[in-house]
């Protein structure tokens, strides 16, 4: 089987279970338990639109009709209500018709039949937002990874205990109660000192995520799933780095090669923009957004010798408009080998076209037509595939 560089590395087709011998509910139960939490199910709701089609997850009508629960339709109750009604206490009860039990698919989003968009996603599309307009080879991509506090070389610890609430029972620090007062939610501050983020996992945590991934490959190419397919593809590359004297413009340029081939399949000076780190308290991992420019360039001269090369054996998962890439990196010529995950946007240049159509003003959020809605659909499933992913860090 193609294995990679380490044996247990393998591709859809290779995939082979680890559930002990034994009798065939043991096997299957195993099966469940290597399997993704968040995966995807055969009566799920159909796929997002493709991009330039924004779907109205913004300003859901309720007369648009919704998923019931579990793919199951609950019970009408047929007893009578016990609520009055409105002619039986001088019309200030509840009248018989709105007393009655709402199934879970008939409810409305909100007192405003529509769907307001999560504030922490809006946190993000806006950061994303203000990074990128304006700029031209950008890249917008999110990694997996711990965020280490520099003081005691642990994993970050703050006094937060989900998404939307903090911690009040604990002594905190001046830097923490400085930290609670600019956010509420784990996306940290940009000027948040003393942490780095290490984008590194365990060989089995990386195993983990290759054996779910493929999973899901094998379960989307079943020609009767419903929903949009998830491919793959296995390389193997080597990134060389040099550094440009200042005859040529100076910075830092990589190239990338085919490892087999050696055949030239990238030339980019890549600059970092800005990085926002998302502490996640009740996973293993955390991870970081990142907005970087990767300008196209000219391979350097044969005579500059490189400062450092990457072999990367990379396993690419693409689902519609996003590209998970699982890689082994070996880095030299100080050998270290590290496991990496990352997400990004395959086409970042139509999420530009769709940040550009998108404006927000200080009196609140305006729309340049129907498609001001893309930009902040497209960063919402971009964080829910890697919340999903951080959830099921192995």
């Amino acid at each position: 089987p193609d294995i990679g560089y380490y044996e247990q590395y393998s591709d859809p087709e290779n995939n082979q279970s680890n559930a002990a011998d034994g009798d065939e509910d043991e096997e299957e139960e195993d099966e469940e338990e290597d399997d993704f939490v968040d995966r995807p199910r055969r009566d799920s709701p159909p796929p997002p639109p493709p991009l330039g089609h924004p779907s109205n997850a913004l300003k859901r009508k309720a007369t648009e009709p919704q998923q019931s629960y579990g793919g199951h339709q609950p019970q009408q109750s047929t007893s009578s209500s016990s609520y009055p009604s409105s002619s039986a206490n001088g019309g200030h009860g509840i009248s018989e018709p709105a007393a009655k039990k709402l199934k879970p698919d008939a409810l409305e989003p909100s007192i405003l039949c529509a769907e307001p968009l999560d504030e922490f996603v809006l946190e993000i599309a806006d950061w994303v937002h203000k990074m990128a307009l304006g700029k031209t080879n950008i890249e917008v991509e999110a990694k997996v990874g711990t965020l280490i506090d520099t003081r005691s070389n642990e994993r970050l610890n703050l006094p937060v205990l989900n998404e939307t609430s903090g911690s009040s029972d604990l002594a905190l620090s001046i830097m923490e109660v400085n930290y609670l007062a600019r956010a509420c939610f784990p996306v940290l501050a940009p000027e948040y000192p003393e942490i780095r983020f290490s984008s590194d996992m365990t060989s089995q945590q990386h195993l983990t995520y290759n054996q779910s991934l493929n999973q899901l490959v094998q379960r989307t190419g079943d020609p009767n799933y419903p929903n949009a397919r998830i491919r793959y593809e296995h390389t193997r590359l080597v990134d060389t780095f040099y550094n440009l004297p200042a005859s040529s413009g100076g910075g830092k340029v990589r190239v990338t090669r085919d490892e087999k081939t050696g055949q030239i399949k990238e030339c980019v000076q890549k600059v970092r923009i800005a990085d926002l780190n998302v502490y996640s308290p009740k996973r293993k991992m955390d991870w970081r957004v990142s907005v970087s420019i990767e300008t196209p360039a000219k391979p350097p001269p044969e005579s500059l010798p490189p400062t450092n090369t990457r072999r990367k054996d990379r396993m690419s998962y693409s689902h519609q408009a996003f590209k998970i890439d699982l890689t082994q990196v070996t880095t030299s010529p100080n050998p270290a080998q590290s496991h990496e995950l990352e997400i990004e946007f395959a086409d970042p240049g139509e999420l530009m076209r769709c940040a550009r159509v998108r404006t927000r003003g200080s009196s609140g959020a305006t729309w340049s037509g129907k498609e001001g809605e893309a930009f902040d659909e497209l960063i919402r499933v971009f964080v829910n595939n890697i919340r999903i992913l951080v959830r099921n860090a192995g």
